[in-house]
């Protein structure tokens, strides 16, 4: 039984071994789009925060860690996208072999551009107009993300907003 043990665990640090080799050259690829998942997670919880500072009695949440919304970014975000370089790398390598295309490398351009954008849309929502002219700029042609933190339509957001203008006035 102890011989019959040792060749399966040789057999699996072999597997291991070959698995770390061949897809090494994507591992500085998926830390950079870790940076960015992470990033994009963390400009989310700051929204949040903000969502709830602005709207007290209509968020969702307290502006506070939420382990669901962690959960489904180490479950479902993370994962996906690092298999989609992993992925690509393969396609990069051992199908189009005949023409040099990067496409792990473009495949995670593409996942940090699409982090990039969600970034800026969090950061840019539930601004005031007293703050800075750039987010101001952003939320012009990027969506407000507001409504999404306080369960709402983007409809019902606006009446929300202009009801507390004209209370002010």
């Amino acid at each position: 039984m102890h011989e019959i043990t040792k060749h399966v665990f040789t057999l699996l640090g072999g597997a291991a071994g070959w698995l770390i080799a061949a897809f090494r050259p994507t591992f500085p690829l998926m830390v950079v789009a870790l940076c960015f998942i992470v990033y994009d997670a963390i400009t989310a919880y700051r929204l949040e925060r903000r969502v709830a500072a602005k709207y007290p009695d209509k968020a969702r949440g307290e502006g506070k860690f939420n382990s669901d919304d962690f959960g489904k970014l180490l479950k479902n975000t993370i994962p996906s996208r690092l298999v989609v370089i992993i992925l690509a790398f393969m396609v990069e390598k051992w199908v189009f072999t005949f023409i040099d295309i990067p496409l792990s490398y473009i495949v995670t351009g593409l996942i940090c551009f699409e982090q990039a954008w969600s970034i800026m849309e969090n950061e840019s929502s539930c601004r005031d107009d007293k703050e800075n002219v750039f987010w101001r700029i952003l939320q012009k042609i990027m969506i407000d993300k507001t409504a999404r933190h306080l369960n709402m339509t983007a409809e019902e957001l606006a009446a929300t907003i202009n009801n507390t203008k004209t209370e002010k006035q």
